[in-house]
C-alpha cells in the first residue's frame, strides 16, 4: 500500500491526534458495544486508542487500518498491556467480504476521508454487507462550521512528548466541498532544539449531518438514532454519530 499521512505520525499520535479527542468516545463505545453485544470491527482502528480499552473491557472486537506503522504501534502497545488484538491491514475503501459483524464502527470522523458521494455510497454498501442482519453501523463526524483557508502556518499546539516537545501547526486550503490540511509537525529536545520536521497533507470532506443521514438511508439502514458529542452536553457541538441498523 502507497504511504499516506498516518505513516509517519504513528509514534506521536498520542500525544498528537489521540490527546486532541476531549470527549470520552471510548466510554460511549464500550456501552454500544455491551448494548449490542457479539461481534464488533472498529475501522480506522490506528494505533488501538479505542479498540485496546475495549479488548480489555472483554468486547469481541478486531480492528482493521491502511497503515501498517499505526498497526505496528497498536500490536506493540497490545503487547505491553498483556493484550493480542486481531488486526486487518486494509483500506477503508477494501473492505473484506468474507466476514460478518454485530456491530461496526467509524469513530473520530473517519467518513471525512470518503470525499466525494460515490465513494460514500460504495463504503456504505460494503459495511451494510459486512452486518448480519439486524447489525448496526455507527458513523461518526465532525460537525462542519466555516473554514476560513489561510496560506501561513499557524500553531496548533506546543506539547510534552517523551524528554521533549511536540508542535504542530497547520495550514488550510479549500478544494471544492474539501479542505486540504497541511500539518507540519517538529519534534523538539528539553532545550528546545529542533530534531526532527515533518508535513502531511490530507483531504477532508466536512460532510453534514443530514448528509449522512441521507446516504445511510440511501443504502439500506434505518436510523436508530443520533447523538451530539458522545451524550455531553455542551457548546460548541463538535462531533455528530448517527447509529444505523442493517434491517
Amino acid at each position: 500500500m502507497p504511504k499516506h499521512s498516518y505513516d509517519t505520525i504513528a509514534d506521536v499520535y498520542a500525544t498528537d491526534m489521540g490527546a486532541s479527542m476531549r470527549f470520552d468516545d471510548i466510554g460511549y463505545y464500550r456501552d454500544l458495544c455491551r448494548r449490542a453485544g457479539g461481534r464488533v470491527l472498529e475501522l480506522g482502528c490506528g494505533t488501538g486508542r479505542i479498540l485496546l480499552p475495549l479488548l480489555e473491557a472483554g468486547i469481541d472486537i478486531e480492528g482493521l487500518d491502511r497503515s501498517a506503522p499505526m498497526l505496528a504501534r497498536l500490536h506493540a502497545d497490545a503487547a505491553a498491556r498483556g493484550l493480542t488484538p486481531r488486526t486487518h491491514h486494509r483500506d477503508l475503501r477494501a473492505m473484506p467480504d468474507d466476514r460478518h459483524y454485530d456491530l461496526v464502527l467509524a469513530p473520530y470522523s473517519l467518513v471525512t476521508y470518503l470525499t466525494d458521494e460515490a465513494t460514500l455510497r460504495d463504503w456504505l454498501d460494503a459495511a451494510h454487507r459486512l452486518l448480519h442482519p439486524g447489525g448496526r453501523l455507527v458513523v461518526d463526524a465532525f460537525v462542519p462550521r466555516d473554514v476560513v483557508a489561510f496560506d501561513d502556518f499557524r500553531e496548533d499546539y506546543l506539547r510534552p512528548h517523551g524528554d521533549g516537545l511536540l508542535r504542530r501547526e497547520k495550514r488550510i486550503a479549500k478544494e471544492g466541498p474539501c479542505n486540504r490540511i497541511e500539518r507540519r509537525y517538529t519534534l523538539l529536545d528539553a532545550d528546545h532544539a529542533e530534531q526532527r520536521q515533518w508535513t502531511t497533507v490530507d483531504l477532508i470532506r466536512p460532510w453534514t449531518p443530514q448528509e449522512l443521514v441521507d446516504a445511510l438511508l440511501t443504502a439500506g439502514f434505518d436510523i436508530e438514532g443520533s447523538d451530539v458529542d458522545y451524550g455531553a452536553s455542551q457548546a460548541p457541538q463538535q462531533f455528530a454519530t448517527h447509529r444505523a441498523r442493517r434491517p
